[in-house]
């Protein structure tokens, strides 16, 4: 490449972030890829780490995981792929070998991490990106002929991370769901749940009146639930019953979610969580959780469910452009940050096309 600088959104510190030069990632390792970023999201956890929300933060650090790209350079080692290929990315990555990701664990890889995040691997909010252990399954998966970067840059991190909310909630036919959280992952959790899985009833529940609507506006939520307006152990138990749901899907991050997640849940149903808590250590309802001996499930996705949802995509029984609801170049990022991360404009997902 002859480009020697590019612009990027490096944080330098809690509230210290903005729009740089800095250099184009280089080749490190024979199984690195070097990709230009076609397309990219703004996600709540960059927000939560640019507002010094996250213990595990280390900066300086270049922002973002969720990306499109089109290979520009490969190292002597890959072999699946090469310049001109276009492919969205997996949020983090592993190296396939290490003690972990044997054990099927490859996000805690002692050498890879999330982009832009946990670990030492610099994101996507930049012209440009460094892709290592290209050729690990899932690690990059190719756009297929007919298919934009839009059609498919929620697959890796947002389905993926609401594919393993649902799948842990063990939800099937017939069950019944209440998903506590509808921002992006919500949202693709109650799209899962009931396009995918084929659940009876799903829920949708949060303080915010025009998610909830959109929810049931979509067809993914048979009822909304406004948090801050509306009695919610109540309207539940209205609609499925005095027990409760079967399970709960839990994607807020906060200690009122959980709560609630407690009090809905039949006993001896799940909770499943999925978030990244900006307090890791909040109270706890255990002694209800004991008493209803509810399941309690988390974790951080891997690559699950990463073929049959493309699949689902291509074939239309899932489509994720709803979310959608801003798009502009990196240039614009600061404003993305600041309208995405005060849930400002009716904003659900930002977008970040190439610079101009």
């Amino acid at each position: 490449m002859q480009q020697k600088t590019m612009k990027a959104l490096v944080c330098e510190g809690p509230g210290k972030y903005g729009l740089k030069d800095i250099p184009v990632p280089k080749i490190l390792e024979p199984t690195d890829v070097i990709g230009k970023v076609t397309l990219a999201a703004i996600c709540t956890s960059d927000i939560h780490y640019v507002n010094g929300e996250l213990a595990t933060a280390v900066y300086p650090r270049t922002m973002g995981h969720e990306f499109c790209i089109e290979i520009v350079e490969t190292g002597d080692a890959v072999k699946k792929f090469k310049v001109g290929d276009r492919c969205v990315v997996k949020a983090g990555a592993s190296c396939g070998e290490c003690v972990f990701c044997k054990l099927g664990i490859r996000s805690a890889c002692v050498r890879g991490g999330i982009f832009g995040s946990i670990g030492t691997l610099d994101g996507c909010h930049a012209e440009y990106i460094r892709v290592p252990f290209a050729d690990l399954e899932g690690q990059l998966i190719p756009i297929p002929d007919g298919m934009s970067e839009e059609d498919i840059i929620m697959l890796p991190d947002m389905l993926g991370t609401a594919w393993f909310g649902v799948k842990n909630a063990e939800i099937k036919e017939g069950s019944t769901v209440a998903v506590v959280g509808v921002g992006p992952v919500g949202l693709c959790s109650c799209l899962l749940a009931k396009k995918m899985f084929k659940a009876k009833t799903v829920i949708a529940i949060d303080l915010i009146q025009e998610r909830v609507d959109l929810a049931v506006k979509e067809g993914i939520a048979d009822l909304g639930i406004n948090a801050s307006t509306e009695n919610v152990d109540a309207k539940v138990k209205e609609l499925v019953g005095p027990l409760g749901v079967d399970a709960t899907v839990e994607t807020a991050g906060v200690e009122e979610a959980l709560q609630t997640c407690v009090a809905i849940t039949k006993p001896s149903g799940i909770l499943s969580t999925v978030s990244i808590f900006s307090v890791p250590m909040m109270p706890m309802p255990m002694n209800m959780l004991m008493t209803k001996k509810i399941t309690l499930r988390y974790g951080i996705q891997e690559t699950e469910g990463m073929p049959e949802m493309l699949a689902a995509i291509q074939d239309g029984t899932i489509n994720t452009r709803f979310l959608m609801t801003h798009k502009k170049p990196l240039n614009d990022i600061m404003e993305g940050y600041k309208v995405f991360g005060n849930k400002e404009d009716g904003c659900i997902k930002w977008l970040v096309t190439p610079l101009e």
